[in-house]
């Protein structure tokens, strides 16, 4: 339910989600307060932005007092269920908030269509953006894909069409959010440090439907809806993707998705054809005798590492992996197979280390890197023609990176640093 302007609101997380969502709050005229546990050079910025447009703010801490007397909640995604402030804010039995919910109350697009699953929905999402703008209307592409839904709304008229990429984090939190066409691209392991079992996690996903009314359009996959949830009701019409004939899913997906905007199927083929990708999505930066350099750094989930592997020859891949693991050893297990058909050497970062060593102990090449530097070192030590040098870390960044956008950069920065040293020894 949609809190009236004048309540006390907390907002949780001064990354960009938080600190655009105090700013929106404190303009529709709540009295905002805002809080970070982290003390980092950005945190503390967006703390002194806050207070010079007179928002009270705070970082390296949380007064508990004074956010337990809000009368509910905006918690961004960077806020952990296990972490003790979540939990207390739970008890409270006050109203709890994501920025896309917030979002929703005040954007003045007609049509929103809404882009979630386990991997895949930045590609589909931006090549939705490409389709519909294609068809001469304006677009906002925004949500999880980097720019907060929040934080855009000025742009957004009525005859907007607003397409948003969002997590499962985003949609936990949401009520009332009702998007005119709701893409779930498919549903695997993911986020398990977050979520506390696969049925949460699915549920959150369809968090994204539930209050869609007969004139929305919900398209997913029959295969997860027989999985996942088989009883689950939505008043919206149900698309099924995966019963659509297409040269692939992500094709289906996108020529529904498509249909429901009005847009033609040849709007999708020259989209599809056109695409030139995005950054830290499989992303060629680099060739040098031979060796291909990729940047997948956006791959944080083992169901975006298989998908990778895929597509290159066999034994051809030296890839860096490693991170902030989301999910348990048995799921990188579930890996062994492509694994060990395509990579040739791992170089492994990061805390899950030891996890990833465990699943694929005694089918490929593994070495530990104290630094993304040292893997790139010891990457490019392994690598000959023909080879790929692939990061996808099947991980997310926070243990050593502020977010996936600053680990590819990193790793872009590094591997060229050193292929220039190299020309210039030759």
């Amino acid at each position: 339910m949609k809190m009236s302007p004048g309540a006390k609101v907390a907002v949780l997380g001064l990354r960009d989600t938080g600190f655009l969502s105090a700013l929106c709050l404190h303009e529709k005229g709540y009295q905002v307060f805002a809080s970070d546990l982290a003390d980092t050079e950005d945190v503390r910025e967006n703390v002194s932005r806050l207070a010079k447009q007179g928002i009270r703010a705070e970082c390296g801490k949380h007064s508990f007092d004074e956010i337990l007397g809000a009368d509910g909640f905006l918690i961004s995604p960077g806020i952990p269920p296990g972490s003790k402030i979540y939990q207390a804010i739970l008890a409270t039995k006050k109203p709890i908030h994501s920025e896309i919910e917030v979002a929703s109350w005040f954007s003045s697009a007609s049509t929103v269509v809404a882009v979630t699953g386990s991997c895949g929905k930045t590609t589909t999402a931006t090549l939705i953006a490409q389709i519909v703008e294609a068809s001469g209307r304006k677009t906002v592409l925004c949500g999880n894909i980097g720019n907060p839904w929040i934080g855009e709304l000025s742009k957004i008229a009525p005859d907007t069409v607003v397409v948003l990429e969002v997590s499962s984090f985003q949609l936990m939190h949401c009520a009332s959010f009702a998007p005119s066409i709701g893409l779930l691209l498919n549903i695997f392991p993911n986020h398990m440090d977050w979520h506390a079992d696969m049925e949460e996690y699915a549920e959150a996903k369809l968090n994204l439907f539930r209050a869609m009314e007969n004139t929305g359009v919900m398209i997913c996959r029959k295969k997860d809806e027989t999985d996942f949830f088989p009883d689950f009701r939505t008043a919206a019409r149900r698309v099924y993707f995966d019963e659509r004939p297409a040269s692939d899913p992500n094709e289906a997906a996108l020529l529904c998705a498509a249909e429901a905007l009005k847009c033609s199927g040849e709007l999708v083929g020259k989209a599809i054809l056109n695409f030139r990708g995005i950054e830290h999505r499989l992303e060629k930066f680099a060739e040098w005798d031979g060796i291909a350099f990729v940047n997948d750094s956006k791959a944080t989930t083992t169901a975006s590492l298989a998908w990778a592997l895929e597509k290159f020859g066999d034994g051809t891949v030296v890839l860096v992996c490693g991170g902030k693991h989301k999910t348990d050893v048995k799921d990188f297990k579930s890996l062994r197979a492509v694994v060990a058909q395509k990579v040739r050497r791992a170089v492994l970062i990061g805390a899950a280390r030891p996890i990833m060593k465990e699943a694929w102990q005694g089918i490929v090449e593994m070495v530990e890197a104290a630094s993304l530097e040292d893997a790139c070192r010891l990457s490019m030590e392994k690598a000959q023609k023909g080879d790929t040098v692939l990061l996808s870390p099947a991980c997310a960044s926070f243990d050593m990176f502020k977010n996936y956008q600053e680990r590819g950069r990193l790793f872009k920065e590094m591997i060229q640093k050193r292929l220039q040293t190299m020309v210039l020894r030759k």
